[in-house]
């Protein structure tokens, strides 16, 4: 079974989200898999986000890290990209390591890994 099948948000503007999030998810080897003029999608073999253009609401989701290099890439990367820290990379509790960042639209996204500290 899955936790997280799909989620589908919305960004003020989608060319500059785009680029974030291009340059945000590589981080985490995860590729755009389909573009339009209106949305863009990542995905992998299991799950996806869609992300068009329209009024942002409040959201958090969390993308799965191999280790905590990639926490640690994902939070400067977030941050060179334009993001906003909402909290640097460390332990929550012995095996949860994550950091968060506040997305172009105020999105709170995180990555996450399970590795034991």
């Amino acid at each position: 079974n899955r936790v997280l099948d799909h989620i589908d948000i919305k960004v003020r503007h989608l060319e500059q989200s785009k680029v974030f999030y291009r340059t945000l998810l590589a981080v985490l080897g995860i590729a755009a898999s389909y573009e339009d003029a209106s949305s863009i999608i990542f995905s992998d073999s299991k799950d996806y986000i869609w992300i068009g253009e329209g009024i942002p609401k409040r959201v958090h989701f969390a993308f799965s890290a191999k280790d905590m290099h990639e926490v640690n890439a994902f939070y400067q990367t977030g941050l060179a990209c334009g993001g906003k820290s909402a909290g640097e990379p460390s332990y929550q509790g012995d095996d949860y390591y994550s950091c968060y960042i506040l997305d172009l639209d105020n999105y709170l996204i995180e990555a996450v890994c399970r590795q034991a500290n």
